[in-house]
């Protein structure tokens, strides 16, 4: 799932990395609502808020949500940074790798304040959030060439208009069935991740109720799985692949 191939992706493999990853950014964006009363990766609302400020000239509110949004675009420059280097160094896994290191951070925190209990600055856990939300939708983004945008649900709703448009007119427009096919294909990844990231809110908002800050660790968690279950794999398949070349040498 969170491999690239070289044949491309199947729609089964779409669909599962848009509940893995829009359903964890969903989860994310409610605690984070919850815990700090704003959305992290909601970047149209907090531009629109920051025109307001300017227009009021709050200093300090125009500086935070130009923070928030700076943390943003440096989580997505890094993932394309990062996958760069692992395409360069031909890293199959460097996907499941970038996800794997977002799930620890999430979790190893919030496991450490069960032990050695500390209250981090909250800005830096709005801006910290910003910057994993921002590095998690560019990776899916690049991973599934822009049809699954985890955070973004936005775009994922207009996608999501024009496929079924494309489909319901098809007596005007008269597509092919090859264009066809693929707008049934994406829309059926476009309504899984709004779906998922629907979800995901609803899981959100019941164990923040119940488990308060520790919540953020249930993203983590997943993602860790997603990830370690895809390296693994690549892992025991790159295992096999040399162990039949060494066989029929």
């Amino acid at each position: 799932m969170l491999i690239e191939k070289k044949g491309g992706r199947s729609c089964r493999e779409d669909r599962q990395l848009a509940v893995a990853l829009a359903g964890s950014a969903g989860n994310l964006n409610v605690l984070a609502l919850g815990a700090f009363g704003l959305f992290p990766s909601n970047m149209t609302g907090n531009a629109t808020q920051l025109s307001t400020e300017v227009l009021e000239w709050d200093k300090s509110q125009m500086w935070r949500l130009i923070q928030l949004i700076i943390c943003f675009i440096a989580g997505a420059f890094t993932s394309r940074a990062l996958v760069a280097a692992g395409k360069f160094f031909q890293i199959r896994t460097v996907y499941a790798h970038i996800l794997l290191a977002e799930g620890v951070i999430l979790t190893v925190p919030v496991v450490i304040s069960l032990w050695l209990p500390f209250s981090p600055d909250q800005r830096l856990l709005v801006d910290g959030l910003g910057f994993l939300l921002g590095l998690h939708n560019a990776t899916s983004t690049q991973l599934t060439q822009g049809k699954v945008r985890s955070t973004h649900i936005t775009g994922t709703l207009t996608d999501a208009g024009i496929s079924m448009a494309n489909l319901l007119l098809q007596p005007l427009i008269k597509h092919s069935e090859e264009e066809r096919r693929r707008y049934r294909y994406l829309l059926s990844i476009h309504l899984t991740a709004i779906c998922s990231f629907f979800t995901g809110g609803l899981i959100g908002i019941f164990s923040f109720h119940l488990f308060s800050m520790l919540a953020f660790s249930l993203s983590g968690i997943l993602l860790i799985l997603v990830a370690s279950v895809s390296i693994f794999r690549a892992v025991r398949y790159q295992r096999r692949f040399s162990l039949s070349a060494r066989t029929a040498v």
